[in-house]
């Protein structure tokens, strides 16, 4: 049985092997490290950017703060 999940920013529901899993923690956005609170990114948002205003107004962090990490990461991720 495939889990579904939501994406944080278009709201599409996705099988959840498909999006990316994120978490904030201290202020910094990091791949989830299987504890704590975490979010989902579909790929279409991760490639227009669209999902870094809802990230940054969900967790009350600077756009231009979590703009670099998200970066490196979906480099990481789109591999």
């Amino acid at each position: 049985m495939t889990k579904i999940r939501m994406c944080i920013n278009c709201r599409k529901r996705f099988n959840q092997n498909e999006l990316l899993r994120l978490q904030i923690k201290d202020e910094t956005l990091i791949m989830f490290t299987n504890y704590g609170r975490s979010f989902y990114l579909c790929n279409e948002c991760i490639k227009n950017k669209d999902c870094l205003k809802t990230i940054s107004k969900i967790n009350k962090i600077n756009k231009d703060k979590i703009n670099l990490t998200f970066k490196e990461i979906v480099h990481k991720w789109l591999k």
